[in-house]
């Protein structure tokens, strides 16, 4: 794994180069998968094994929690210190979620594996000192505090959220698919298959996964704010 900075990365190559993306809780790989379209460099860590990784993206199977951070670099058991230029994250919504159904689920349990996740992500963020976004649910805010903004039902917290959001996208927009033909195809197998089932499981992680609009957005907006290194503004010194 490269533990050079962008700036030794830069100098070593001798061009402008992509942001090396940290991707946590991965999931799906809605973020990475649209950073990684538009050239750069995608670390995704998650607990579960993905059944494919997309093109431009490296898999690291690890509990966050483990991690570590220094100014610039995150720590990954196994790899070491890695260098990374931003970082997004989605940690584990689900215990957040009930307290927004309280129709539902009257007397939620107190969320405190999501908490612990959503404060160690943050934690790490705040150390690494580079531009952040970390993404939850709206009913998250009464735990973990306000979200900067939101895009729809994604709520989002960082230094580097973008000002201006599309507020048109739902969730999944329905049934996890991003077409009128495949919300069609996912409507019958998710209202025939079990609450627990594998297959409403799959269609339920679908509908959480970051839909490329925002994730296009919050690229746009990284993209302008970690511009390029000039080559004549490099800095000398690295981390240790």
């Amino acid at each position: 794994m490269d533990q050079e900075s962008r700036e030794a990365r830069h100098q070593e190559r001798g061009k402008e180069i992509g942001l090396r993306l940290l991707d946590l809780c991965s999931g799906k790989f809605g973020w990475s998968r649209i950073f990684a379209a538009r050239g750069h460099e995608c670390v995704c860590i998650d607990l579960q094994e993905p059944s494919e990784v997309p093109l431009g993206c490296r898999f690291i199977q690890c509990d966050v929690l483990r991690l570590k951070a220094k100014q610039g670099f995150i720590w990954i058991p196994e790899y070491g210190w890695i260098a990374v230029d931003a970082i997004v994250a989605s940690t584990p919504c689900e215990e957040f979620s009930v307290h927004g159904m309280r129709l539902f689920h009257p007397n939620p349990k107190h969320p405190e594996l999501g908490i612990k996740l959503f404060n160690h992500v943050r934690s790490l963020c705040q150390a690494a000192g580079v531009p952040y976004v970390m993404e939850n649910v709206r009913a998250a805010q009464q735990f973990v505090g306000n979200a900067v903004h939101h895009c729809g039902p994604f709520y989002l917290w960082g230094n580097a959220v973008p000002p201006l959001l599309n507020q048109g996208i739902t969730k999944g927009s329905k049934f996890g698919a991003w077409t009128k033909e495949q919300r069609k195809a996912n409507r019958e197998p998710y209202y025939a298959s079990g609450s627990r089932s594998k297959a409403r499981a799959e269609i339920k992680a679908k509908m959480a996964t970051i839909p490329p609009e925002l994730a296009n957005c919050v690229a746009d907006y990284a993209e302008r704010i970690c511009s390029p290194v000039p080559a004549g503004e490099l800095s000398e010194e690295q981390p240790r």
